[in-house]
């Protein structure tokens, strides 16, 4: 499928503006953890764009969230997983049937692998914190994140009508 330029930025900055609403106001954050449902809007996002311009809008988002409304200190790690989640979204969503096990899958990665191994290094880089403690409050918040992200989006893909907007 072609899809317009105009279409794109469109849609893109619409998304973009929803991650960063979702990502900045209606998120809760602590120092080594932080609450949000944006990755509903990048699940959109994948289903709709191929995975490379998924990950640049995911970490674009990031980028202006972080810019427009600090919470915390700045770090480029949290950019590549932004990116990264984005990415991984994508090449499970894009043009392929959205099934439970590439749901699951997508979510898993993105949970255990990105959120929890890579923003605990950052969390280790920046804050220097042990392991145990990075891992021992973060593991239950991942599981449950993979819980959520799973059943999110398989209610969203089903309940809203995504694949009529790649036609």
């Amino acid at each position: 499928m072609r899809l317009s330029s105009a279409y794109v930025v469109a849609a893109m900055s619409v998304l973009i503006a929803m991650q960063v609403v979702l990502g900045s106001f209606l998120s809760i954050q602590f120092l080594i953890t932080k609450i949000t449902f944006s990755f509903i809007v990048t699940a959109i996002m994948a289903r709709l764009f191929p995975p490379k311009l998924t990950a640049a809008a995911t970490t674009m988002s990031s980028l202006i969230g972080m810019l427009l409304f600090p919470k915390f200190s700045f770090f480029f790690g949290f950019l590549i997983t932004a990116g990264l989640t984005g990415y991984t979204f994508g090449k499970l969503f894009y043009q392929k049937p959205v099934v439970l096990w590439r749901i699951l899958l997508a979510s898993f990665i993105v949970t255990m692998g990105w959120n929890l191994l890579l923003n605990s290094l950052w969390l280790h880089i920046m804050y220097g914190m042990t392991w145990n403690v990075l891992f021992a409050t973060r593991i239950p918040q991942e599981l449950i994140s993979f819980v959520i992200y799973s059943f999110l989006i398989s209610v969203i893909f089903k309940a809203v009508p995504i694949d009529r907007f790649t036609k």
